[in-house]
């Protein structure tokens, strides 16, 4: 694979990246992580790094799409700077457990865990879960928020992802206005990818993979993915706030369930 189009996928991958993050208020990484496994996979990177780089590079991604969303959510009044407060310490504590645990887990597990995430998250897009009775119990907790967020953070970092495809069921299951839900965890996928971003380039600060990598994020593929997604993120922003998401969400969660599929039939095979 020559070096430009390298730069062309990743960059693709970083336009549809930033699209989505505004659109359904995710990250990015469902997007990102795929198609990193693939590129590392078909580029001399050890195998057994394969993982574990892609993670760190789409969580250091997902700082720029994070911030760019969260700050067009936020002027568009659909954050709550109270309940970002309340999770944000909690969730980066999650995440940097998270980054320490894929560190050292290996390539073949962490691939099962990312597919087998992609297809929950599918679950989680196309039925609304916040509706059940059993989720909104546990939702409207006094505790739940505090606890969720450290869970929710270790999971965010083990399958590279801003956090918000978890953050927004549990929000909307309190309560809060869905486009609200929506904006608030678009914001707390910024100190998700923070957290994730500096746990990976740490854990890996001993494995040297190459000179353009620090730790496990790998700073060629970081550029190609934020140069794309840096003009797509608000456009994403705005449609959300103008097309009905259901039919939006059932597509996205159709093509997780494609890519879980095969991410786990590549992580057996």
């Amino acid at each position: 694979m020559t070096g430009q189009t390298l730069f062309a996928l990743l960059g693709a991958s970083g336009i549809a990246a930033g699209f989505l993050a505004g659109l359904f208020g995710v990250g990015g990484g469902l997007v990102m992580v795929p198609v990193l496994l693939y590129v590392f996979g078909a580029v001399a990177v050890p195998a057994q790094h394969v993982v574990a780089l892609a993670l760190g590079t789409s969580m250091a991604a997902i700082v720029v799409s994070a911030t760019q969303s969260a700050y067009a959510h936020y002027r568009r009044g659909s954050a709550s700077a109270i309940e970002f407060r309340r999770a944000a310490p909690w969730v980066m504590l999650g995440v940097l457990f998270g980054s320490a645990i894929a560190s050292g887990t290996s390539s073949r597990s962490l691939l099962l865990f990312v597919g087998g995430f992609q297809l929950v998250a599918a679950t989680l897009m196309i039925a609304d879960v916040s509706k059940l009775a059993v989720v909104q119990l546990i939702a409207r907790h006094g505790a739940a928020l505090n606890v969720l967020s450290v869970a929710f953070g270790g999971i965010a970092a083990m399958a590279g992802i801003g956090g918000s495809t978890l953050f927004t069921p549990y929000f909307k299951a309190t309560g809060m206005e869905p486009k609200q839900a929506v904006g608030t965890s678009a914001a707390l996928g910024l100190p998700v990818s923070l957290a994730g971003a500096i746990g990976y380039a740490w854990a890996g600060r001993h494995v040297h993979i190459s000179d353009w990598a620090v730790g496990f994020v790998y700073v060629p593929a970081l550029l190609a993915l934020v140069a794309g997604a840096f003009v797509t993120v608000r456009v994403g922003v705005a449609l959300a706030h103008r097309l009905p998401g259901r039919a939006l969400s059932t597509c996205f969660g159709l093509f997780l369930c494609a890519n879980g599929g095969h991410l786990l039939l590549r992580a057996v095979g």
